[in-house]
């Protein structure tokens, strides 16, 4: 997860000279060196999934094949995580989310977005997140299966070890946490995201046998229970 607390806006003009348009001016997101949205006011925030990232040849929604995230809101934070499957079919994640899982923005920069383009919604515009969201910010992440029995399949497949607890009991602690979010899979949440350092938490990561980026900073130890981290250094407390 990527935990978007400064991001980089910057105006731009796409080219629409090749469908015989004229060219708009634009307003880029990024944080973290990729980009989040291409256009904050010609996406169209009212529908969710959310293409984030339109065709910037024509700017119509929907033109490019991919882009999308599913925005949900839990307390002060927007998440943006992975698009669900839909009616019509899969839709393709936005660069960004391929890249880090899901992002998490705090109030104030959602503010910074709305105060940068009037057509960026409120927060509370956006549905509340359920179990399925919150659980999707956490275990979704680069190389690391979707699906939560392929997940579980993978950790005892390739974990080797983990900060100071042992890889069965890492593993039963991922279990528990799935088993958990799965419950409440369409139910609105009651929690929220807090720094580790800042409550006195420590993060547990756990290790592979492959690139370092495959690393998971899973869990974090909190007053003798593990909880599951958002990111490197946030964590998800339900209430």
């Amino acid at each position: 997860m990527l935990y978007c607390d400064q991001p980089c806006l910057e105006v731009w003009s796409p080219d629409f000279s090749s469908s015989g348009l004229s060219s708009p001016v634009w307003t880029r997101a990024r944080c973290g060196g990729a980009e989040l949205c291409n256009s904050l006011e010609w996406t169209e925030w009212n529908t969710n999934p959310v293409q984030v990232q339109i065709c910037d040849a024509c700017g119509t929604a929907g033109c490019a094949s991919g882009g999308y995230v599913d925005i949900t809101v839990l307390k002060d934070f927007v998440l943006w995580t992975v698009p669900r499957i839909g009616k019509d079919g899969r839709f393709f994640p936005a660069s960004i989310i391929s890249r880090f899982g899901s992002v998490v923005f705090p109030r104030q920069v959602w503010n910074r977005f709305q105060s940068a383009a009037v057509e960026v919604p409120e927060q509370a515009s956006f549905s509340r997140a359920d179990g399925r969201s919150v659980r999707d910010a956490w275990a979704v992440g680069q190389n690391r299966p979707e699906a939560d029995d392929v997940l579980v399949a993978w950790l005892r497949d390739r974990l080797l070890a983990a900060d100071s607890l042992d890889t069965t009991a890492a593993i039963r602690w991922v279990e528990h946490w799935l088993h958990w979010f799965a419950e409440r899979a369409d139910s609105v949440l009651s929690g929220t995201i807090s720094s580790s350092q800042g409550i006195g938490a420590r993060v547990e990561k756990l290790y592979f046998d492959g690139p370092a980026d495959d690393d998971w900073p899973a869990l974090a130890e909190y007053r003798g229970s593990f909880v599951p981290v958002l990111g490197p250094d946030h964590i998800f407390l339900p209430d």
